[in-house]
């Protein structure tokens, strides 16, 4: 039973991974960071997109206006890993 509660906050916590992931995108075009932002969508085909986008959100948190978000994404990170480790 702990298994499947696990899963279910797994999927909660990707669901919230690709929200943040989307808003952090859409930060970096509305802030002249067009270039990094296209960079980050292509490379996500490469499985490396998304940590260039959690990396480079944290990094221009002040100038992207993004503390909140990268917050919430990090929580979802650590959260998503601790309930990995308790569905085994």
């Amino acid at each position: 039973m702990l298994a499947i509660i696990m899963m279910f906050v797994l999927g909660v916590c990707g669901i919230i991974s690709i929200g943040c992931y989307i808003m952090v995108i859409i930060k970096m075009f509305q802030n002249d960071e067009a270039t990094l932002g296209i960079i980050c969508l292509v490379t996500l085909f490469c499985a490396i997109g998304g940590l260039i986008t959690f990396v480079m959100g944290w990094v221009k948190a002040d100038k992207l206006q993004t503390h909140q978000i990268m917050g919430i994404w990090s929580g979802a990170i650590v959260i998503g890993m601790i309930a990995s480790f308790l569905a085994q």
